[in-house]
């Protein structure tokens, strides 16, 4: 009989697999396994019920041939009168149902060694007749390689794979298809009750179904269950590692009290908060209530007022005698945090007798006044603190730490969330300790994430959703100029000069520091001395770049704070929360260089006031063109100012692949979902997984064995240290 193949054996074990095959598999897709290859998708299927005789094709008309290559013929045409040499390529091929046909390609030499003489293969293009022979040009090609016409004929999907050069699609499908004939049944690691209420086919049927499939039902039903296993393995995993962090460590219920500092803090405002803030202090509230701590994800768009919604968590946990942290990723942004704090925060007294003490910690905190704080952090002086990642090193520990803010900016930092908690759950020291209870943590992002990928970057959080600007908001006008229309850059500075002279003041953004050639991007440090001596001699203009050591930064920052310049030229050092209320008008230089959510971040620097603000795109000024992808990002920010909008369409434009960046985020890969198109599934998943933590939150009874082990599959060692605990 047949040898038997396991998913664990490496790949030459499949015939037609040698040394160059497999180093070529391992380079391109990270293929070194049967398992590896079986789970390597088709992305799109050709129907072979499209495929023509060559008696019935009609002239003029598009369609697919299927024939055997039997010879090939090459000439030049000379390159004399107009235009260049072209080097034709005939092929002369013998139909799958008998008849012969003519493909001709131009300039493609290589195209004889893809096909050479005896490969059958697939071609679809237009039909036209020469000198009564039936011919097609440059048709798009697939080669079925060695397979028996006869084999095709009944298999009317053929499944199109991710290939390279070096590992053609008709290759893949072969060993794939060998593989599939050598393995024994897939074991399936679902619950029957579970196919059953989900309506979903047998992993054996799924695998066979994806790549031979019969019809496009079966291909449909195949993919809808590997997608559910994808989603369902990677929410079960977030929802274990969720259950397991709060039955070893219980929270601390942070009541909000009444008459306490977050209501007096409310009442010192000056306006009252919007109905979604509310909104979210009742969902908040009923959070720090339960003695379970909080894991809840803050989102809202630039501007929507998330800092005055951590302020005020942070101030139930000093109301309940306990301490605060505010974690955020750079320097810059905790200097600007601090500084909003104690501004916010002085109607109640900062850092005065009987007033709130307010700290900073970062990397640059001096070694003495570490030694101070850190002092009294542990005796319980202190009751926020904002700092960078500072916070999690060693020795810096809490009195009793009751409510911890992250502040994640679009950097999904899922890896040290973890660590931040795994911290806590190893036994370690500093914010969560072992000893202690966990505190109540709340994270939030600077721009919007799309519901789809929320739900699954963040399975393991519950959402909160910011979704109104505060009153007095004038929506930001934006402009997109190209090369195209020199003069209005001429006019964009007129209109700079005259913001200047009203009292108003002007972002100039450059995505580099150092000129590098090979992103010819403005260096900032050119674009300032150009806007300094030859633009606005007569306005002062600052620069502020991430080369410049901190305090020459500050001070830059301060006097346009302050006012005492008109012009900022900057690199992102501001796309991060820096606040300016008089600045209008926000022009971003080599706009095709940046992403979407950095786009709507910095856009967001301007229009804090009350008055009318601007944001100018400068694209394509220093590269020959526009990609596609660069037009159809900047066309969106310049629609529409609705961040949540944009998350959906960086998301459809990017697809997750990018966003996700699944390797530092420490969550297993999606080769099928998509989280727009399987929307559906990922909500069906997250609550299933809920279900089945709930009721075995170790993931231990016999019912779940073959679902445990795929989970720990599939993390590849992302939840080895809950492997590791007694099972029982």
């Amino acid at each position: 009989g047949v040898s038997v193949l396991q998913l664990t054996d490496p790949v030459e074990a499949i015939e037609g697999i040698g040394t160059k095959a497999r180093a070529a598999l391992r380079k391109q897709f990270g293929i070194t396994t049967v398992g590896h290859l079986v789970e390597h998708y088709p992305r799109r299927y050709r129907d072979m019920g499209e495929v023509m005789d060559v008696r019935d094709v009609t002239v003029g008309e598009p369609a697919t041939l299927i024939g055997t290559v039997v010879d090939w013929s090459q000439r030049r045409t000379s390159g004399r009168g107009r235009g260049r040499a072209l080097t034709i390529s005939e092929a002369k091929v013998r139909g799958a149902g008998g008849g012969t046909f003519t493909v001709t390609f131009f300039n493609q030499p290589w195209q004889q060694r893809k096909l050479p003489a005896g490969v059958t293969a697939a071609f679809s293009g237009k039909i036209e007749t020469f000198r009564g022979d039936l011919k097609l040009t440059t048709p798009e090609v697939q080669v079925l390689g060695g397979r028996d016409l006869d084999g095709i004929e009944h298999q009317r999907l053929l499944p199109v794979y991710p290939a390279t050069e070096a590992t053609p699609d008709w290759r893949l499908a072969q060993w794939i298809e060998a593989a599939l004939e050598q393995l024994p049944p897939f074991v399936d690691h679902l619950p029957e009750r579970l196919l059953d209420e989900q309506d979903l086919v047998t992993l054996d049927d799924a695998m066979r179904g994806i790549h031979l499939p019969p019809d496009r039902e079966t291909a449909a039903a195949a993919r809808r269950r590997l997608v559910f296993d994808e989603l369902f393995t990677l929410q079960l995993g977030l929802q274990w590692r969720r259950a397991k962090l709060e039955s070893e460590l219980a929270g601390k219920a942070n009541t909000p009290a009444t008459a306490g500092r977050a209501d007096a803090f409310l009442a010192s405002l000056p306006f009252a908060p919007t109905g979604a803030q509310s909104r979210s202090f009742e969902e908040i509230a009923g959070d720090l209530s339960s003695d379970r701590p909080m894991h809840r994800l803050l989102q809202g768009d630039v501007g929507a007022g998330k800092t005055l919604v951590a302020i005020w968590t942070m101030l139930c946990a000093v109301d309940n005698g306990r301490q605060a942290a505010l974690m955020v990723p750079t320097e810059v942004l905790a200097e600007q945090h601090f500084r909003t704090l104690t501004e916010q925060l002085a109607p109640l007294g900062v850092n005065v007798l009987d007033g709130l003490r307010v700290e900073l910690l970062t990397s640059s905190t001096t070694t003495t006044n570490k030694r101070r704080l850190l002092g009294e952090l542990l005796a319980g002086g202190i009751d926020l603190v904002v700092g960078t990642h500072a916070l999690l090193e060693e020795g810096v520990r809490f009195a009793d730490l009751g409510v911890v803010v992250i502040d994640e900016q679009h950097r999904f930092g899922v890896s040290q969330r973890v660590a931040l908690k795994e911290k806590g759950s190893a036994g370690g020291v500093d914010l969560f300790d072992q000893r202690e209870r966990l505190p109540d943590v709340l994270v939030m992002t600077a721009t919007p994430i799309p519901r789809s990928l929320a739900l699954t970057l963040y399975g393991d959080l519950d959402v909160t959703v910011l979704d109104e600007l505060p009153p007095g908001r004038k929506p930001i006008v934006t402009q997109l100029i190209t090369p195209a229309e020199p003069a209005r850059r001429e006019k964009l500075y007129g209109f700079v000069r005259d913001q200047a002279a009203d009292g108003f003041q002007t972002y100039v953004v450059c995505p580099l520091v150092e000129d590098s050639d090979a992103l010819a991007a403005t260096s900032a440090t050119a674009m300032h001395r150009h806007l300094a001596e030859e633009v606005f001699p007569d306005l002062t203009v600052e620069l502020v770049h991430g080369q410049m050591r901190s305090d020459e930064k500050d001070a830059a920052m301060q006097r346009f704070r302050r006012g005492e310049a008109q012009v900022l030229v900057a690199t992102t050092v501001i796309e991060v929360g820096v606040d300016v209320s008089n600045a209008t008008v926000m022009v971003i230089e080599d706009a095709e260089r940046f992403g979407i959510s950095q786009l709507h971040q910095l856009r967001g620097r301007v229009g804090r006031g009350a008055d009318k603000s601007y944001c100018v795109l400068f694209a394509g000024w220093n590269t020959d063109e526009l990609t596609e992808d660069a037009s159809e990002r900047l066309a969106a920010v310049a629609a529409t100012t609705d961040g949540f909008e944009l998350a959906e369409k960086d998301l459809e434009i990017r697809g997750e692949g990018q966003l996700f960046g699944a390797k530092q985020s420490g969550l297993p890969d999606l080769k099928l979902a998509r989280l727009q198109r399987d929307h559906a599934i990922i909500v069906a998943t997250r609550d299933l997984a809920r279900e089945v933590v709930a009721a075995d939150p170790h993931l231990t009874s016999p019912v779940n064995a073959s679902l445990r082990a795929e989970v720990l599959r599939r993390y590849e060692g992302g939840l080895d240290d809950f492997a590791a605990l007694e099972t029982g």
